[in-house]
């Protein structure tokens, strides 16, 4: 019995790993980008500690939210860093995911196989859903670890206790609330994912054109020929909304603070960013972007050699 509930799951989920996992072969910037950008801010990070005596002894002058706010930048900019470059690499992926296939001719391969349309397509858009955003939030959460321990190094070598530096450090919120931006926006930018995706396999030249120029001109025109419409703010709201959907500032005028709370403070909000109309808007949009890709996909042809 067992036997045979599992062999339909392994003959569908075996040919979308192995897409994915082709897709990682072809693509190797997807895992690379991220890495050397984590590197060299790990390196710049690790220069940058050589100052943290001197705000250690600062710390005692400063009222206790910029205590935090000092101690907790560089890993916010950890953090920060390996994510808008997941999203970038994912926006260039996704330009390129299925011309290139067709470019290369290598889609009568592929398409020889026995794997279906909507695998191959899934698979892709998986690279940016899944994939960068697990790359992001490891290679991340890697800096932040090393940079504590150069930090604690630097501080016991400068002769201050380790309780000066970690007592201030957010334990829970760095590794939590990273995981939360790091899905959080994955879902909130995957509309573009998938109109990159969809202009890919719409595209026989300049996907890349096709799929900027389209948005940026509806901007130019919504902002100068209309004080506002639906699609212009739907799509400035997609470029640039997310953070603000998915975290709040917690106000001291409307919320009694607990000990060590802070006025102002950024927070996850998961509960306004779950009721959002606008994500569940673009997840239907995404969702209808995905399948007419998987559609043009099963029409589409190699690409003329000129």
């Amino acid at each position: 019995m067992n036997a045979a509930r599992e062999v339909p799951v392994s003959r569908t989920l075996r040919p979308f790993y192995w897409s994915v996992r082709r897709e990682l072969w072809e693509h190797r910037s997807i895992y690379k980008a991220p890495i050397i950008v984590a590197a060299v801010a790990l390196v710049g990070l690790i220069i940058a500690s050589a100052s943290l005596p001197s705000t250690l002894r600062r710390l005692s002058s400063m009222p206790l939210d910029r205590q935090l706010d000092a101690m907790s930048m560089p890993y916010s900019i950890a953090a920060l860093l390996p994510m808008l470059t997941s999203i970038i690499v994912g926006c260039l992926y996704c330009v390129d995911a299925m011309q290139g296939e067709r470019r290369d001719r290598s889609i009568l391969f592929w398409k020889s196989l026995p794997v279906s349309d909507a695998t191959t397509v899934l698979a892709k858009v998986a690279i940016p859903l899944v994939v960068l955003p697990i790359l992001a939030f490891v290679t991340g959460t890697v800096v932040q670890l090393v940079l504590v321990l150069v930090s604690s190094v630097v501080t016991l070598a400068n002769g201050f206790a380790l309780s000066e530096l970690w007592s201030r450090l957010p334990w829970t919120a760095m590794p939590v609330g990273f995981l939360y931006f790091v899905l959080s926006m994955a879902l909130w930018y995957a509309p573009i994912y998938a109109w990159c995706l969809f202009v890919s396999a719409w595209a026989k030249r300049g996907a890349f054109v096709w799929a900027v120029v389209p948005p940026l001109a509806i901007l130019a025109i919504g902002s100068t020929a209309f004080q506002s419409s639906v699609v212009t703010s739907f799509i400035k709201s997609r470029l640039v909304g997310g953070f603000s959907r998915a975290f709040s500032t917690r106000d001291l005028s409307a919320v009694k603070l607990a000990p060590g709370d802070r006025a102002g403070e950024v927070i996850p909000d998961p509960t306004r960013f779950l009721t959002s109309p606008e994500l569940w808007i673009g997840l239907i949009i995404a969702a209808l972007l995905v399948f007419a890709a998987i559609r043009l996909r099963r029409r589409r042809e190699p690409l003329s050699v000129d």
